[in-house]
């Protein structure tokens, strides 16, 4: 690991010691590969542990430090390559949720719902041009695949624009075809991973991050969601929807390089963000044999802790 990664590290499990939240897991496909924290977890997959020690009692940190960020490149390279093979990720609805496409309608009205709640109580939390005064009003969507969240909410809500983020060219691609002409024009497309991009200052109504923070490593969802939170104007907010795990802190892949982190550490990355939680609320109609799945609503807590 890196230095920044080793502190944001500890600084999660503090947060999470504190409040007397678990900080072992396991690995998803291994039973028995078990990690008592975090820090264990992450010096196994970010970095070569012998090369980091002995680099390190030789005093030669800048090796030390380019064998993790080479690790870090692999673990993106991973989930890129992933779902840019149209065999294992086809360019679906399908494709994109893991052969789960009969929950798609399922979960868009579930958001909806959320977002619909988050109206009535956050009257600031402006959709449409009329509530914003006749200005447009732009919508985020990150880790955007296809632009499954685009069309079937964000547009049809009343957003005047989307944004889509996607690091798949190939996915992205085929986003024009699958959004349709009615919205496909309100859309514009960049093909970056989310470690790399930088929302627009004050920019968006909302910003929607659906299944996809666990291909972030902790220390770029952290400087990330800072960002997330200067490109946000004034009433915005951020959601964020995924998968959480409840017995441990986290599960980790290693075959898609991919994290699933409870709930209490997905709020510890939020408040080292300097985000803050605005409203609460579970997918309470998915089947109990997947994870289970919140929406969180975040707005800046501290303008001054969204800086990197």
């Amino acid at each position: 690991m890196t230095a920044n990664e080793m502190d944001t590290t500890q600084q999660i499990q503090d947060i999470l010691l504190k409040a007397g939240n678990a900080i072992n897991g396991h690995d998803s496909d291994d039973s028995d590969m078990i990690y008592s924290s975090i820090a264990e977890w992450k010096t196994s997959v970010l970095c070569v542990n012998d090369a980091c020690t002995s680099n390190s009692d030789a005093g030669d940190t800048s090796k030390s430090t380019n064998d993790a960020q080479f690790l870090r490149r692999q673990w993106y390279q991973t989930g890129y390559e992933y779902y840019q093979d149209e065999a294992k990720c086809p360019a679906t609805v399908d494709g994109v949720l893991g052969g789960f496409a009969w929950l798609s309608q399922r979960d868009l009205k579930g958001s909806k719902q959320f977002l619909d709640h988050l109206q009535g109580i956050r009257p600031e939390f402006k959709v449409g041009r009329e509530q914003n005064g006749g200005v447009d009003t732009y919508a985020l969507e990150c880790g955007a695949g296809i632009g499954r969240v685009s069309k079937g909410l964000l547009l049809p809500i009343g957003f005047s624009i989307c944004d889509l983020v996607e690091p798949s060219q190939r996915l992205l691609s085929h986003a024009p075809h699958y959004i349709g002409s009615l919205y496909a024009s309100r859309c514009r497309y960049f093909c970056t991973g989310l470690q790399d991009f930088v929302p627009q200052p004050d920019k968006y109504s909302i910003i929607f991050i659906q299944w996809v923070i666990g291909y972030l490593t902790d220390d770029d969802l952290v400087a990330f969601l800072k960002r997330c939170g200067l490109g946000l104007q004034k009433g915005g907010i951020i959601v964020i929807k995924d998968n959480t795990c409840t017995d441990v802190a986290f599960i980790a892949d290693r075959q898609d390089a991919s994290v699933t982190r409870s709930l209490p550490y997905i709020l510890a990355i939020v408040k080292l963000a300097g985000l803050r939680l605005v409203y609460e609320k579970y997918q309470d109609d998915f089947p109990s044999t997947i994870f289970p799945v919140p929406m969180l609503a975040l707005e800046r807590d501290d303008c001054n802790a969204c800086t990197d």
